[in-house]
Order: C-alpha cells, then sequence, then structure tokens
C-alpha cells in the first residue's frame, strides 16, 4: 500500500505553480498599461508639435485695385464727372476685415466690411455737399485700411476739381477759333457745362 503522505504530494506543486501564474499575469497586464500610457503620451505630444508648428503662410494682405488715383470735375453745383469710380478689394489669402476713409465730399458705397479671395466692389461718388463748393481742388485722399494686421493698407490720391465758370462774350464780340469753337476773351475755348468747347452756330 502506498503511503498517505506521498498521495498529496502533487497538491503542493499545484500550490506554487498557481501564484506563479497569477504573478505572471498581472505583470504582464502591468506592462501592457504602461507601454499604452507611453503609445498615448507620444500621440498627444505629436498633436501639440503639430499645433505649435508655423504654418509657413503669410497672415493675409489687403488688395485694392486698380492703382490709379480718382479725379472728379466739374462747375460749381455740378453735375460732376465720372459719375462713378469703382475700385475691389479682396484678400491674398482667407479673409481680411476692411474700412473706407473718404473725403467729405465722397461717398463710398461700403465703409467697413470683410472680404475674401474673391473680393468686393466699392463705388465712389460724388455727394451733394460738393455742390456747396467754391471753385477749386479740392482732396485728400481715400485710404484702404487693413483691419486685421495692416498688411496691404493703401491710399489712393481723390481729387475733386470745380471749375470756374466761362463768362460767354456778347454775341457781337465772340470770336471763332479753329474748327470754328468759341473763344473766350483771353482766347481760350467757351466751355459748357460738361466741359465741352462750344461750336459757333
Amino acid at each position: 500500500m502506498t503511503p498517505a503522505w506521498k498521495c498529496h504530494a502533487p497538491e503542493s506543486n499545484t500550490r506554487r505553480v498557481v501564484p506563479t501564474f497569477m504573478f505572471a499575469v498581472m505583470a504582464t497586464r502591468r506592462l501592457a498599461s504602461i507601454v499604452l500610457l507611453c503609445i498615448l503620451a507620444m500621440l498627444l505630444s505629436t498633436e501639440i508639435t503639430a499645433a505649435q508648428k508655423p504654418t509657413g503662410q503669410p497672415p493675409p494682405t489687403l488688395i485694392v485695385t486698380p492703382s490709379t488715383s480718382i479725379a472728379f470735375s466739374g462747375p460749381p453745383g455740378g453735375p460732376f464727372s465720372p459719375s462713378l469710380i469703382e475700385y475691389r478689394v479682396s484678400a491674398s489669402t482667407g479673409t481680411v476685415s476692411y474700412s473706407i476713409r473718404t473725403p467729405s465730399w465722397l461717398t463710398a458705397s461700403s465703409t467697413a466690411g470683410a472680404t475674401d479671395t474673391k473680393g468686393v466692389t466699392i463705388t465712389l461718388t460724388v455727394n451733394a455737399s460738393a455742390s456747396n463748393l467754391r471753385p477749386g481742388t479740392y482732396g485728400p485722399a481715400v485710404a484702404f485700411t487693413n483691419l486685421s494686421n495692416g498688411h496691404g493698407s493703401a491710399t489712393r490720391p481723390a481729387r475733386l476739381i470745380v471749375r470756374v465758370p466761362s463768362l460767354p462774350r456778347p454775341t457781337g464780340q465772340i470770336e471763332r477759333g479753329r474748327g470754328g469753337y468759341l473763344l473766350d476773351s483771353h482766347g481760350g475755348n467757351l466751355l459748357d457745362d460738361r466741359g465741352g468747347r462750344l461750336l459757333g452756330q
């Protein structure tokens, strides 16, 4: 008959294996958690670095076209010619906010707003206050300002010429120049309300 103490020997070995196995499982889980935390930390660091990295694109610039100056003219009280002048404001990239400042005798269709690469058309017209101006030249300029960052802000010289009206001579004293145009007392051409030369009948 086999002794009783020999029958319980395998149970002792099983007790030793179970703690070892549990320790291995716990160690594996802990290692996996550490690896997962490391991966998450690397991903977060990569996103922060990408967010802080400059894009390399310059800030949007305000573009004003055309580059020509502004000029109106006419007799006292008007009408003034041309009837209007148009400019276009746009952004080089993205969107910019703008403002427009004009002389007192000039009105802009928009004095402030936002524009993108497609642009916005600005119409400039001589307003009613110009009808009270005496003969002379008036300015100064129209200012286009980039309110977002200042890049591309520009001015366009503006000029309103109110002409001195020509006084016609008495009918019997009006002279004719070349082409039959009427002359004033100084030998200059007589002009109509639109600035055209008067032709003798």
